[in-house]
């Protein structure tokens, strides 16, 4: 196995404590090819060195660091007492090939979840996506700029289908919208500044008390309907969540 490109490989070398902690990112693309090997199964080193094609030296110096960082562990062969087996001693996340990302643009990722909410699946691809939140966030990946950027086209889409010219009612469409779909119970105060609050909020209410705002996808879609119907931008900031240990989740939009 050959690998011409660095990429990067995500592991949670703290397989028996908290898995918010030791996130680990390897680069090198020697230690990749280490790592996919060690990943289906323990080998040796001369079999490590025989399926990389590399130098002994190399492949040496490469599991030393793996080993010095945990990530990497050895055993005395049973057959052979000289001989070391090595094991992967960290949980495998996933990988991020930076050639993948080059050609990944914006607008294919748009038009993956475009897609989804064309042919009516908005309430699948919101559990989806929460769902997705919720494995990532027990290994401590924080995706919330990717959450509210979901959020964000949703809300294009919802606003389509919700509203109206008249504010009374495109609030009640949106609040209906929500109660329907099991999103969570809106009110909304509106001043100098909109007010929303969300009781039995989808995304939060049973999430873990981390002291942190946690409802990204939800505040993605209410700014992005807010903002398409005042026809400009409005800056939103939850102040209430339930994940910070409030009742309620309550989001504030001002210009």
């Amino acid at each position: 196995m050959t690998i011409s490109n660095p990429i990067q490989i995500i592991l949670n070398n703290n397989k028996t404590n908290h898995p918010m902690v030791d996130i680990d990112i390897i680069k090198s693309p020697m230690k990749y090819e280490i790592l996919e090997l060690l990943r289906h199964d323990e080998m040796n080193f001369e079999d490590i060195v025989k399926n990389t094609s590399k130098s002994k030296a190399s492949v040496s110096m490469h599991l030393r660091d793996l080993r010095k960082e945990g990530i990497v562990q050895y055993k005395a062969d049973p057959l052979d007492n000289r001989k070391k087996i090595f094991y992967l001693n960290s949980e495998y996340l996933g990988s991020i090939d930076s050639n993948r990302i080059k050609l990944a643009e914006k607008e294919q990722t748009k038009l993956l979840i475009d897609e989804f909410i064309q042919n009516g699946e908005i309430e699948y691809i919101i559990l989806l996506t929460h769902t997705f939140k919720s494995l990532l966030f027990e290994f401590g990946m924080d995706i919330s700029p990717v959450l509210q950027k979901v959020g964000n086209h949703i809300g294009e889409y919802l606003y389509e289908q919700l509203k109206d010219d008249d504010l009374d009612v495109f609030i009640k469409n949106i609040s209906k919208y929500w109660y329907d779909n099991n999103l969570g119970v809106l009110s909304f105060n509106i001043k100098n500044n909109i007010e929303i609050t969300c009781f039995d909020c989808f995304e939060s209410m049973n999430s873990a008390k981390i002291g942190l705002p946690s409802c990204f996808l939800e505040k993605g879609m209410l700014e992005t309907l807010f903002n398409n119907y005042f026809k400009f931008n409005l800056k939103i900031l939850e102040t209430k969540c339930y994940s910070m240990g409030d009742d309620r989740c309550v989001y504030e939009l001002e210009p």
